[in-house]
C-alpha cells in the first residue's frame, strides 16, 4: 500500500523552515514545486498559519511549520473533531458495538436524562451525524453564540436534550456543537469507554498517531465536537486512511462503504456555506479542481481537505486564539491558502 516516506517528511520539515524550501519530491508526483514553495512563503507571511503539509499519492511532499510550531506539536483542531467522532462511529458499527445509524438515541441516554419525552427519545444516529436532528440551537460563523453557555451549563447532554425541538428529525440542517457532542456521547455509552480511549486503541494506534488529547464535558464524556488535539501530521494519516479506503498497513481500520456514506451527500443546507451545498457525515462537501472534495473544517483555520480524484491531502492548522470575527478571517486566509495557492499547482 502507498504509505507517507515519513523520512522525506523530516528532510521537507527542515527546509521549510529555511528561506527558500525546496521539495524535490513534488515534480515526480505532478506538483508544481516551484509554486508549491511560494505556497508555503505565503502561509508564513500570514502570521497566524501554523502549518500546511501536502500530501499526494502516499507521498508527503511538503511539510512546513511557523510560528514556533513543529512536527511534535499537537493542535487543537476544533470542529474537526467532528469527523473524528464520525470517523469512530463508523468503526464502533463495524466492530458490532452499534447495530444501525437508525437506533434511537433513548437508550443510550435514559440515564442521564431521565424521562425524556418520546419524540426526542427518537432522534437517531444518523440525525444526529447530519446535523438534522431538529433541536433548536443558535448559530454564527466559528463558534455558535451558544457555544459559551453550553460549555458552561452544569450537563452538556441535558442542557442541549432540554432545547425545544423546532423541527421534524431528518427534515432540517441546523448546525449544532451540542448535537454533534451528543452523537459521541451515544458512541460512548455503546463502547463502553471514552472517546480518547476508544480512537487510541482502534485508530490512533494503529495509523501511529502521537499522543493526544481530548477535552471532557463536566460529566467526563469526550467532547464530541470540539477539543481534540492531535499534530497536522496525524489529519494527513486521517485524510490518507480515507483515500486508501480504510485501509493502513493492508489492515482493515474502517469500512470503506461507511468512508462512501460519510462522504456522500446526506443532507442538503438550506444556505450554502463556504462553497458547501450538502453535507455527510460530520464531513462538508464541495466542488474542487473539477470533481468531488470533502472537508473537515474547524474554528479559525483548522482544514482537512481530501480530493479524491487527485488523489491528495492537504491539511493546514493556524492560531485559534481570537475573537469570532478574526476567527472568520483567519478561516479564510488557510482556505484561500488551500484553495488559491495549493490545489491550482496540482496536475
Amino acid at each position: 500500500m502507498r504509505r507517507m516516506n515519513l523520512v522525506l517528511g523530516l528532510v521537507l520539515a527542515i527546509a521549510a523552515c529555511s528561506d527558500d524550501p525546496l521539495f524535490p519530491l513534488a515534480e515526480g508526483q505532478g506538483i508544481d514545486a516551484g509554486g508549491l514553495a511560494q505556497a508555503v512563503a505565503s502561509a508564513r507571511k500570514t502570521g497566524t498559519v501554523h502549518s500546511l503539509l501536502v500530501e499526494r499519492h502516499g507521498v508527503l511532499v511538503a511539510e512546513a511549520y511557523f510560528a514556533g510550531h513543529a512536527r511534535d506539536s499537537l493542535s487543537l483542531v476544533w470542529s474537526v473533531t467532528k469527523s473524528l467522532t464520525s470517523t469512530l462511529v463508523g468503526i464502533a458499527l463495524a466492530d458490532g458495538h452499534l447495530q444501525s445509524l437508525d437506533e434511537p438515541i433513548g437508550p443510550y441516554v435514559d440515564g442521564l436524562v431521565p424521562e425524556l419525552p418520546e419524540e426526542k427519545r427518537a432522534i437517531t444516529l444518523r440525525h444526529l451525524l447530519t446535523m438534522s436532528s431538529g433541536i433548536a440551537w443558535r448559530y454564527e460563523t466559528g463558534l455558535s453564540t451558544e457555544y459559551d453557555d453550553w460549555m458552561a451549563s452544569p450537563n452538556q447532554v441535558r442542557y442541549y436534550l432540554d432545547k425545544p425541538l423546532e423541527h421534524p428529525p431528518g427534515e432540517h440542517f441546523q448546525y449544532s456543537d451540542a448535537g454533534a457532542h451528543l452523537a459521541g456521547v451515544v458512541l460512548q455509552e455503546a463502547v463502553g469507554m471514552s472517546s480518547l480511549a476508544y480512537a487510541r486503541s482502534r485508530l490512533f494506534d494503529p495509523l501511529g498517531f502521537a499522543p493526544a488529547t481530548w477535552d471532557t464535558d463536566k460529566q467526563g464524556y469526550s467532547v464530541g465536537a470540539a477539543g481534540l488535539r492531535i499534530r497536522a501530521l496525524d489529519m494527513v494519516k486521517l485524510g490518507r486512511l480515507f483515500l486508501d479506503g480504510g485501509l493502513w498497513g493492508g489492515k482493515r481500520i474502517l469500512s470503506e462503504a461507511w468512508i462512501a456514506q460519510a462522504t456522500a451527500p446526506q443532507i442538503s443546507l438550506d444556505v450554502p456555506h463556504r462553497g458547501s451545498r450538502t453535507y455527510g457525515y460530520f464531513w462538508w462537501l464541495y466542488e474542487c479542481l473539477g470533481g468531488p472534495c470533502y472537508r473537515a473544517s474547524g474554528y479559525a483555520g483548522q482544514l482537512i481537505v481530501v480530493v479524491p480524484h487527485k488523489d491528495l491531502v492537504v491539511v493546514a492548522t493556524s492560531d485559534a486564539a481570537c475573537d469570532l470575527a478574526e476567527a472568520d478571517r483567519r478561516w479564510n486566509s488557510a482556505f484561500r491558502l488551500v484553495e488559491e495557492k495549493v490545489l491550482p499547482l496540482v496536475r
